[in-house]
């Protein structure tokens, strides 16, 4: 899989959006961190694998992960 630049992600969505890359930012957190509050278990382990240290994924660690599934989803249907 290819190194994905967040940064430049980031830009582009913001510029898709009309918006800055820290507000991009600001609301990705703010989603990753209403999800690791959940209090389903299931859901709580998925969003500790994304980060290697068990802990709330950041906004790249939840990227990368989320960016794997999604390939991954992608190449069952080949």
């Amino acid at each position: 899989m290819e190194t994905i630049n967040t940064a430049k992600l980031l830009r582009e969505v913001a510029k898709e959006y009309g918006k800055t890359p820290e507000e991009i930012r600001v609301g990705i957190e703010e989603a990753i961190n209403a999800a690791w509050n959940n209090p389903d278990p299931e859901v709580h382990a998925i969003w500790k694998a994304m980060s290697p240290r068990g802990e709330c994924p950041t906004v790249e660690e939840a990227i990368l992960y989320l960016t794997a599934m999604v390939a991954t989803m992608e190449n069952w249907g080949q």
